[in-house]
């Protein structure tokens, strides 16, 4: 069967693919910087991210998903005219934003880096990042643009690109230059995330400029005034979304160190600490998500069209269909990472406390990849709003935990586990509810928990005997950690086949067939965006 390269199937899939190979390899950095720098340089190295991904938000969120909706409606109307109007205008924004929001920071950038992250050492990688706003900016709007005609390879390689040549640019400045301190580090770091966005952007902007070449039809174009106004009416509420996420995100690193530091540890024993728990716990409690992001968006995007013809059987089916595979894939890192999670550390970070600190945040892995399955449940069926405002009530948990209890001498760290793990459970609950109130979904214990808790049980107890015997032998680390993982694995699809437990994908993918509309991708790039 021919494929449509244009077909909202394919280019879904593309975009999946594209995110999973980002994130092995994002996550392969992770692992290399982590040796390189240590806990501590780590810790530096995080702290200069939550001013600057606020300002990023600002520019990246909203408008390139309104250049997005712009373009296509100019797209299937002909007026391939106003496309280029409608480029141009974000871009002129973009960076006007870009210059604003890079200039005010910056002519403040002593106060940010002593009052606010209280580390002088982010004073300069700070001032080398924060002009990437703009860069990174203008990327994303000729992303949107790519996305608004359907042609979602350029920015699938764009992403794949940036990464590649920011982390060889990385790797390779730090071995040759050998930087001497953590600041120079961190210096050569950022250096190398504006050197992968430039080239991110030089291929996009060369992309599109041959693609824009290629338009003919009706050359009508809109006022510019008009056209701001378009862009601001969509983009303002989806960024302010963004915006509230990023920031309660943001301020909930911060503190950490800070909260640390009040409980009674060195400035260098809570940068460690912080580093050890965001870059390099925090990684590996997130690798489900590379699959679970791909299931989302092969199954979700089904529910717009669905709640638009009102077939609400076929809406409870994708639910049910979308928590069940996402449980499998759940309860599958879960055995994973309980079961391995001190070898793993060891073997990929040379840490111990790396497993210490993963085993309790582990607990809530289930509950994570749930709430995020259901919030692209609640998009899917336009409750973006709900889905947010739950997002904002766990993130509020958090930052409260964060600031009360890992002051706290007797739980320190700890004290932030416990806010991960009830903001899961809390936002997970609070995104069923409003699931079940609209949609009427019954609950089915036995394929959504039951069966893959149960395989998750054989898989752990079995890898952890299969790790203990192969490490009694005298096997390498490595080769025991494949072995019990390949073991494990193998009995967890077993027993999951035995209780009859598999989801069976292809039937219902199959079933909802060719259902794909552009009210469905909006949904799905509201999320990705």
């Amino acid at each position: 069967m021919k494929v449509n390269p244009r077909s909202m199937l394919y280019g879904t899939f593309v975009l999946a693919g594209a995110n999973a190979l980002v994130r092995i390899i994002g996550f392969v950095y992770q692992i290399v910087l982590s040796r390189l720098l240590g806990p501590e340089g780590m810790g530096v190295y995080q702290l200069i991210f939550p001013p600057y991904t606020i300002a990023l938000a600002l520019t990246t969120s909203g408008i390139p998903v309104a250049v997005s909706r712009l373009v296509a409606f100019s797209n299937a109307t002909g007026h391939h005219g106003e496309i280029k109007r409608v480029v141009s205008t974000a871009i002129s924004i973009v960076m006007g934003l870009g210059i604003i929001l890079s200039a005010l920071i910056l002519i403040n950038l002593d106060w940010i880096t002593h009052t606010i992250l209280k580390d002088p050492r982010t004073r300069i990688p700070l001032f080398i990042l924060f002009p990437c706003i703009i860069i990174t900016g203008m990327g994303a709007t000729f992303k949107g643009y790519f996305y608004g005609i359907k042609h979602t390879h350029q920015p699938a390689l764009a992403e794949i690109l940036e990464q590649l040549i920011r982390i060889t640019t990385v790797i390779f400045m730090l071995l040759w230059l050998n930087p001497q301190g953590y600041e120079e580090s961190a210096i050569v770091i950022v250096f190398g995330v504006v050197i992968g966005e430039l080239a991110s952007l030089l291929y996009l902007h060369t992309r599109y400029y041959h693609s824009i070449k290629a338009l003919n039809g009706d050359t009508k174009t809109s006022s510019v005034f008009s056209l701001i106004k378009s862009i601001i009416a969509i983009a303002v509420p989806i960024t302010s979304t963004r915006l509230i996420i990023t920031s309660i995100n943001s301020i909930n690193t911060i503190l950490i160190p800070q909260r640390l530091i009040a409980s009674g540890m060195t400035n260098s024993q809570a940068l460690s600490l912080f580093g050890i728990i965001s870059g390099m716990v925090m990684p590996l409690l997130f690798i489900p998500f590379t699959i679970t992001n791909a299931l989302s968006t092969v199954i979700i995007p089904h529910l717009s069209e669905e709640m638009a013809l009102g077939d609400w059987q076929a809406i409870r089916n994708n639910i049910s269909h979308a928590i069940q595979l996402t449980s499998v894939v759940a309860f599958a890192a879960t055995a994973l990472l309980l079961s391995l999670g001190q070898p793993i550390g060891i073997a990929l970070y040379d840490q111990s406390q790396v497993g210490q600190l993963l085993t309790p945040l582990t607990l809530s892995v289930v509950f994570l990849a749930l709430q995020h399955t259901l919030s692209a449940v609640l998009n899917g069926l336009d409750r973006q709003k709900r889905s947010t405002l739950n997002l904002f009530i766990g993130g509020v948990i958090q930052v409260c935990c964060t600031y009360f209890l890992v002051s706290h001498p007797a739980l320190r760290i700890y004290g932030f586990i416990i806010g991960f793990n009830l903001r899961n459970i809390a936002v997970f609950m609070l995104n069923f509810s409003v699931v079940k109130k609209l949609t009427k979904i019954q609950m089915r214990w036995a394929d959504w928990f039951l069966k893959p808790g149960f395989a998750a049980l054989v898989m752990a107890s079995l890898g952890q005997c299969v790790f203990n015997l192969s490490a009694h032998a005298g096997f390498p680390l490595m080769v025991s950690l494949a072995l019990a993982t390949v073991t494990g694995v193998a009995f967890f699809l077993i027993s999951l086949y035995s209780v009859n437990g598999i989801p069976s994908i292809k039937n219902k993918v199959k079933k909802q067939g060719p259902s794909f509309n552009s009210t469905s991708m909006r949904s799905l790039r509201s999320l990705h965006l």
